[in-house]
């Protein structure tokens, strides 16, 4: 039930919001060619350095797991979700991270995307090692966000932009999460110096490794859904044992009324 919800929740948030243009040949998306492509992840921009700098302080820059946490929680929290029909009229609009952080600092998935791939380049990330891609789902909408294997040391995840790190006290949740990228199929990596298109830096056995934490995260899903009943039924039994021992028989009026049944028991 909260899995069809979250689903639910993913797909309202904006699954359409890069154009996905199908190639009849090869079936491939190709929202953006190589050379539209690259210079949108502006590392040098003027803008990103000085976000990078309101996030993280003055350079130079040592990458860290706090720093990167820091700056992917920034982008979550300081970009508003827009879609591009309501913000600039039309179904597919990419802004450069410069026109992201200009107010009113809205945009969509890609802008967040390419926003915060920007920021992480700038920070010291490496181009090998971050890509923003863009993920099919069967239907003829995709969906853009990042993935990278700097945070983990080698080991290739998926990052939603929208998404903070953490959530904050008094924020809404967030409708997108991480966990909901596995069921997009990759057919664009691309950053400020690579563009990929049909083959990618991840392997196949990094798949087989997606697909096994895919399982695992279904396991765990369904021990946590049976040890909650679990605790449930106990805890019926639990209310249905004190309600027998609090409930009076007639052995117990008789202790209670008979001063020569008490006297027994003292002894």
């Amino acid at each position: 039930m909260s899995a069809g919800i979250a689903l639910c929740l993913l797909t309202a948030s904006g699954l359409s919001c890069v154009v996905y243009r199908q190639s009849p040949t090869a079936g491939h998306a190709s929202p953006r060619t190589e050379s539209e492509s690259r210079p949108f992840i502006t590392a040098e921009c003027s803008s990103v350095k000085e976000c990078l700098q309101e996030i993280l302080g003055v350079p130079p820059y040592e990458p860290t797991k706090d720093g990167f946490d820091a700056i992917r929680d920034w982008v979550a929290y300081n970009i508003e979700y827009e879609p591009d029909e309501e913000r600039a009229g039309t179904s597919d609009d990419w802004q450069r991270p410069k026109e992201v952080l200009t107010d009113p600092r809205v945009g969509d998935c890609e802008d967040f995307s390419l926003l915060l791939c920007a920021l992480l380049r700038a920070y010291g990330v490496g181009a090998e090692r971050v890509f923003v891609v863009i993920g099919a789902d069967g239907t003829d909408g995709a969906h853009a966000f990042l993935i990278e294997d700097w945070y983990l040391d080698g080991r290739w995840r998926l990052i939603e932009p929208q998404a903070p790190v953490q959530l904050r006290q008094g924020f809404p949740v967030f409708r997108l999460m991480d966990s909901g990228l596995d069921k997009y199929e990759i057919v664009v990596a691309f950053n400020d110096l690579y563009y990929y298109e049909e083959s990618f830096p991840w392997d196949e056995d990094q798949e087989d490794s997606w697909t096994l934490n895919r399982m695992i995260r279904a396991a765990g899903s369904v021990t946590q859904r049976l040890s909650q009943l679990l605790a449930y039924l106990l805890g019926l039994l639990s209310d249905e044992n004190q309600q027998d021992v609090s409930r009076p028989n007639d052995n117990t009026l008789v202790l209670r009324t008979s001063p020569a049944s008490s006297s027994r028991l003292s002894d």
